[in-house]
């Protein structure tokens, strides 16, 4: 393929509606016959002129040399000297008269070049100065109107008088970058188009951004031959010289086919920009060739600069209302959730200002999988199966769809009538979702024209062409819902937010009681509990009785398991609220300490064979109160899962720079799902063992816990019918 960028060698792909929404329009290498192009270095030489300059213009310099007294005259080479010492570049408008006739010259400057584009003015075109106070006085008589469609209808009357048009019209963009005109004003014999739909394709994606940059357009004779520009280069880039800016840049040559195919011999577009968006155009047609002179141009533009304005003000208006009407039904649905243990129940109790909120049909709240639906909504299934589906595609905090069986094929069955739904996830660690739902909401369309591409003859043979009628074309749409509006997606994360306050006021409640309920288990509950075990020490003491002695077993190991559990609880408290253990190193004989630990444990559970195989370690810096609780909870699970009446084995050893303590018993095989949870506090898995059928499965977890503290690791293998828990501690800093 040859360099695209090369001066005339640049090969232009065919343009047809298969590739029209990636023809580089910005860039077409030509300009409109009623105008000359000529573009200029920072240094002033001449690098690139319109094919038909010279006719226009007479004399220039040869590309690459700078003007002098032979070309143009002395008044446009100021203009063109000025517009090159400017640093800014923004576009600006003179007038000048040559041997040819009166110009005007407009100037900006695109990546570094200075573009001059000299534009024919008709002899009969007013000053500016007129259109001026003409503008004016439009901008006294639609300030006063009230509501957009006023505002609008005034306008395009406006500049039907300003301009002589044929036929002017508002046309506004619709939820699905489809457009409809909702103001026109025409000659009385043509066709009225004022209420009818036209589809996003009619107007590209790049063609929108250049409506934002460069706000009027005019196409003065629909049947113009394009004019070269020669060298189509920009040499302080190596591209195609980029006219976004430009008042004369060529056009689409689909734009063209579909202009002719509408009887249009000239157009003229001017963009109505609300914050940076193409918010909708005043589209300008006539039937012969019209050239409109700059000056009028610029007062249009003006015009629309001002309607925009008004827009925006009115929009915001309506907007402010619905979110001042909005707030009361937040307060009132906020104040019906607060404080109650239940937001769910809180709020399916009195949904109708929920669902007001919305102007929604049914509704639906959820949170920890306890789900209610509400009016016209799915049923708790269809919702549960939303919430998977959010959940499985990350679909974020809002989700907004008006057509379900367009977005969400796979759960249309399940959502029955539904065809819109707005979803706010307010609390991601218990999938607390609040729903919105809309019924189908069938519309009559008038198309102007059927808008479904089609393949016809075109000017360049068989292929899919622009519509060539444009007589109203209606369509019934059904499947879908009434959208749901930008105030409205705001609306909903306002309440969004609400709720999660809510949700996490009512968590911090449940956690204060929990901080309560744990500061009496260690204070209110562990002296007394050390007083009773205090006394079953006495009782066994003085007491030589075996009813004595079995009681006082009893009392000491139920208080001590009590005690255990205790601290095992404020262990967790420490632990999920973000403390951590605590952990206090100073040195220990290691090998010492198991010892000791493996004896207390044979004492307390003769019955248990336990084998020792530890090595003399030295001295290491750990926690030893928290090394004896990783020990004595591994022994406990030896105990409570092993094989009854085969030894449970202890060994420790030291290899480099590593520390390791395994702890093995006889057993099955731990099974895949329970192993993944192994190491979490409160599984399932805990439960219904009849040996120790109070667990909760809270020693392994801090185990896990204490040995991440000391920076090591915990593993579990099951081989040949032995279960070996390995606990691996860096040497590095702890001897």
């Amino acid at each position: 393929m040859s360099n695209p960028y090369h001066p005339g060698e640049r090969r232009r792909q065919p343009v047809d509606l298969t590739n029209c929404d990636r023809e580089p329009i910005h860039i077409p290498g030509s300009i409109q016959s009623h105008g000359v192009l000529l573009t200029f270095t920072p240094e002033g030489a001449l690098a690139a002129c319109s094919r038909n300059a010279r006719d226009l213009l007479g004399a220039l310099p040869a590309i690459g040399e700078t003007l002098s007294d032979l070309h143009l005259n002395a008044e446009t080479r100021a203009v063109i000297e000025s517009a090159l010492a400017d640093p800014h570049g923004y576009v600006d408008a003179r007038l000048v008269s040559l041997d040819s006739g009166a110009f005007d010259v407009v100037t900006h400057k695109s990546q570094g070049l200075l573009v001059a584009e000299f534009e024919q003015r008709p002899a009969d075109a007013l000053t500016l100065d007129s259109f001026a106070l003409i503008a004016h006085q439009a901008f006294q008589r639609i300030q006063r109107q009230h509501g957009v469609d006023d505002l609008l209808t005034l306008a395009v009357d406006e500049i039907a008088l300003i301009t002589g048009f044929d036929r002017v019209m508002a046309y506004r963009f619709l939820h699905d970058d489809s457009g409809e005109v909702v103001a026109e004003c025409k000659r009385d014999e043509l066709e009225p188009f004022l209420g009818q739909r036209y589809p996003a394709s009619d107007i590209p994606s790049q063609a929108r951004r250049l409506y934002v940059i460069n706000p009027i357009r005019l196409i003065a004779d629909i049947g113009y031959q394009p004019v070269p520009i020669e060298p189509d280069l920009n040499p302080l880039t190596g591209g195609p010289l980029d006219l976004s800016h430009s008042v004369l840049r060529s056009v689409s040559p689909v734009h063209v086919e579909y202009l002719s195919n509408m009887g249009v011999g000239a157009s003229m577009s001017i963009s109505i920009v609300i914050g940076e968006r193409l918010w909708g155009l005043i589209a300008c047609h006539h039937m012969s060739p019209l050239l409109v002179p700059h000056s009028v141009r610029l007062s249009c533009q003006l015009l629309s600069q001002f309607v925009s304005t008004l827009v925006e003000r009115n929009l915001n208006g309506e907007r402010a209302q619905a979110l001042q009407h909005s707030a009361a039904l937040r307060r009132e649905i906020v104040a019906q959730v607060t404080d109650r243990e239940d937001i769910v129940l809180a709020l399916s109790a009195d949904y109708h200002g929920f669902l007001r909120l919305m102007q929604s049909n049914g509704g639906a709240i959820s949170l920890d999988r306890k789900t209610q639906v509400f009016d016209r909504a799915p049923s708790r299934e269809g919702v549960n199966a939303l919430i998977n589906w959010f959940n499985e595609n990350d679909m974020g905090d809002v989700f907004q769809s008006h057509d379900v069986g367009a977005d969400l094929p796979e759960l249309k069955a399940m959502l029955g009538d539904v065809c819109g739904v707005l979803a706010i996830r307010f609390y991601r660690e218990q999938n607390g979702y609040a729903f919105w739902f809309r019924s189908e909401q069938v519309e009559d369309v008038r198309w102007g024209g059927n808008p479904e591409k089609k393949y016809s003859s075109g000017p360049l043979g068989p292929r899919l062409t622009p519509r060539g009628s444009f007589a109203v074309w209606k369509e019934t749409v059904r499947g879908k819902s009434l959208p749901w509006d930008a105030t409205s997606l705001e609306v909903a994360n306002q309440l969004r937010l609400d709720l999660q306050e809510v949700a996490l006021s009512g968590e911090n409640m449940m956690k204060r009681a929990r901080e309560t309920l744990l500061a009496t288990l260690g204070h209110d509950l562990r002296d007394p509990l050390q007083a009773i075990m205090m006394a079953a020490r006495m009782i066994e003491v003085r007491e030589h009785s075996s009813s004595s002695a079995n009681l006082s077993k009893r009392i000491s190991s139920s208080s001590g398991r009590m005690n255990r559990l205790i601290s095992q609880i404020l262990d967790i408290s420490r632990l999920q609220g973000g403390l951590g253990l605590d952990l206090q190193r100073r040195p220990i004989d290691l090998a010492r300490l198991v010892g000791d630990i493996v004896t207390e444990a044979r004492l307390a559970y003769p019955e248990n064979e336990i084998i020792l195989e530890a090595e003399d370690c030295g001295e290491l810096e750990l926690d030893s109160d928290r090394i004896s609780q990783v020990l004595s909870n591994l022994l406990s699970n030896t105990r409570h899962h092993g094989e009854i009446g085969k030894p449970a084995t202890v060994i420790v050893f030291r290899r480099d720079d590593r520390l390791t303590i395994s702890v093995s018993n006889h057993g099955a095989a731990i099974a895949p799902h329970v192993r993944a949870n192994l190491f979490k506090p409160y599984k399932k898995e805990s439960l219904g063992n009849v040996r120790n059928s109070r667990g909760l499965g809270l020693g392994l977890y801090i185990v896990s816990e204490i040995v991440n503290g000391h920076g090591g690791t915990i593993g579990v293998d099951c081989d040949n019918g032995i279960v070996t828990f390995t606990v691996s501690l860096p040497l590095a800093g702890l001897n």
